[in-house]
């Protein structure tokens, strides 16, 4: 990607410094931007509908990676039982078969196998996903040869959990691929995105995502606050919910994920009043690059698909933060009642 020029590196700095001015609000424009807003009975339908909770796509992902290497795993030490049957040897299969089920995890995130587009189309990773593989066994064979533990392993033994784990990720795929398929047919699996300021700008943007076949996204709706020709009420087939006030109580009531402010890098001034009204949303906030040609860093872009996005504000806790946080307190809840019971009676 080409370097910036100087003034438009300066630029997005002094967007971003002044963004992060927006949290010294002063109590006045903070209650303000919480007092909630009568929704019109059609935004009030959809935000009914899209109020489920969903899977997003990187837990959906971590969890297919942890379902390969607990699998994986069970396939080793089920082949060391029924070839050799002898339990006094587990503890020395048990090392190599969990080394090996990680190995090829992590050589299988690293071919980009835990994609979902490529999850999507399995018949196009099946090279990536064998290559990943073979590295992992390639790796156990050549370390336990330096390690000089070669003779202790049974070949059969090797050679059966390849063949079996190897049979295992290419059915596992194609089953996977069927099922994402259905999953975002029916919503399951998606990120609900919300457009931010109609016009020509969102209406290109829509199509442009709507032209991307591994898409994720999906769009709830615009919200604007222009009444004019210039914004209509239905933009590339989505309507027009109702104005950027009323966008936040629609957030509060609906699962929405990102929000994607379709108006030009150069509108700075009315950029900088939306996120002053939008920033206390608990989610992704980002501006739609794919028609600026001003070029920043690699850094600071994200992507939907292949569309650029600038991001400006992020979900604070999400995926498996989400979950690291539910852990936490569980166990510490736990920890505190074992410790405090005597004193709480």
């Amino acid at each position: 990607m080409n370097q910036p020029e100087k003034d438009a590196e300066l630029d997005i700095d002094r967007l971003r410094k002044q963004v992060s001015e927006i949290r010294t609000l002063s109590e006045s424009e903070k209650s303000d931007a919480n007092r909630p807003v009568e929704l019109n009975v059609f935004a009030k339908r959809v935000a009914a509908q899209y109020r489920e909770e969903k899977f997003s796509p990187s837990m959906m992902t971590g969890m297919f990676r942890l379902f390969d290497f607990l699998c994986l795993l069970a396939l080793g030490l089920a082949v060391n039982f029924f070839y050799l049957g002898d339990s006094g040897l587990l503890a020395w299969y048990l090392p190599v078969v969990v080394a090996g089920s990680a190995l090829s995890v992590l050589f299988m995130q690293i071919a980009d196998c835990y994609q979902i587009p490529v999850l999507r189309a399995p018949r196009t990773a099946i090279g990536s996903l064998a290559g990943a593989w073979v590295l992992a066994f390639g790796a156990m064979a050549l370390s336990l040869f330096f390690l000089k533990s070669g003779g202790a392993f049974s070949r059969l033994w090797f050679a059966g959990w390849f063949a079996s784990g190897l049979t295992f990720l290419v059915i596992e795929r194609f089953l996977l691929g069927w099922g994402l398929k259905h999953w975002l047919r029916n919503g399951v699996l998606e990120r609900r995105a919300v457009i931010v300021c109609g016009g020509t700008r969102a209406q290109e943007l829509i199509r442009s995502l709507e032209s991307q076949p591994d898409n994720d996204i999906r769009i709830l709706g615009v919200f604007d606050d222009r009444l004019d020709r210039r914004s209509p009420d239905l933009i590339a087939g989505y309507p027009k919910l109702g104005t950027v006030p009323e966008l936040v109580e629609f957030v509060r009531l609906a699962r929405v994920d990102m929000l994607i402010i379709a108006l030009p890098m150069t509108a700075e001034k009315r950029i900088l009043d939306l996120l002053r009204k939008l920033w206390i949303l608990p989610v992704d906030i980002r501006i739609a690059a794919h028609a600026s040609k001003l070029r920043f860093r690699p850094r600071s872009y994200s992507h939907v698909g292949k569309m650029a996005m600038l991001d400006v504000f992020d979900k604070p806790i999400t995926d498996w933060d989400s979950v690291a946080k539910r852990a936490f307190d569980i166990f510490f809840s736990l920890l505190a009642i074992a410790l405090l019971w005597p004193v709480m009676l």
